[in-house]
């Protein structure tokens, strides 16, 4: 319980820091909406050359701005780890009575939350702007918040596996970009992944991308029961699978340390 207080004291510090920079919210939230603009372009031109029908002109708005709304959200926890680690300020950190990989996720999801409810209202006036609200069920609204957020922590996890990777190399940049790369394709973050060849739906679901992006946009518009219970499943594995890695690499890299001096 008192972990959990502190847990809860590192997202809320956290909080009030991403509000105080209300400059860079400002920044994120106009190159949100020039994201959108350019990108609704190039649906056009894309949907009119692959014969996207599943979705309307509409709906592929709002799936592109659901895709961007959670990509720009994602706070860049990799640098934060890799500056710890190459700093030599981890060493100070682990002293702490609270674990260094939980502090992480705190602050990170604290900025998360943040970005995510000022670029959501963003990303709705913008797009109904646009194009209207979509007739949608009822609890799609409630769950575009909350796959919003479910996909945001599924991208922090997998970004502090990229920051850990610098026990080992002295420059995560190189991961980072393979990392973006893969989830701009796999992700569907412009082209749902229906209108991608067989092939690479396959290989897209063996990867946790849908569940950060594309598919988590997909359910706003073809809202069914069994979608969500597939969604929760994928996004359930995924996080298993991330935070075993997370603690098996952390570990790793602290031998790692004790060995070397530190």
């Amino acid at each position: 319980m008192r972990n959990l207080q502190k847990y809860g004291m590192v997202f809320r510090l956290s909080c009030l820091l991403t509000l105080k920079n209300y400059k860079a919210l400002i920044g994120m939230s106009i190159f949100l909406v020039s994201c959108l603009v350019i990108f609704s372009f190039l649906w056009k031109v894309a949907a009119a050359k692959v014969g996207a029908i599943d979705f309307s002109s509409d709906q592929l708005l709002w799936y592109i701005a659901f895709n961007e709304w959670v990509l720009l959200s994602l706070p860049d926890t990799h640098n934060e780890i890799e500056e710890d680690l190459h700093t030599g300020r981890l060493a100070y950190l682990l002293s702490r009575p609270i674990s260094y990989l939980g502090s992480i996720f705190a602050g990170a999801f604290g900025v998360l939350s943040i970005n995510l409810l000022v670029l959501g209202g963003v990303t709705l006036l913008f797009t109904s702007s646009q194009v209207g609200l979509l007739s949608v069920h009822p609890l799609s609204f409630f769950a575009f918040l909350l796959f919003g957020f479910l996909g945001g922590i599924l991208g922090i996890i997998f970004q502090m596996l990229i920051g850990l990777s610098a026990f080992w190399v002295q420059d995560v940049e190189p991961f980072l970009w393979i990392w973006e790369r893969l989830l701009f394709i796999f992700g569907g973050i412009i082209l749902p992944l229906i209108v991608f060849p067989e092939w690479m739906q396959v290989m897209a679901y063996l990867t946790p991308f849908p569940a950060i992006l594309g598919e988590r946009s997909a359910l706003f518009m073809h809202f069914t029961w069994e979608h969500i219970l597939v969604f929760l499943g994928m996004w359930m594995f995924w996080c298993i699978f991330g935070c075993l890695c997370l603690i098996f690499f952390y570990r790793r890299g602290l031998k790692i340390l004790n060995i070397q001096g530190g």
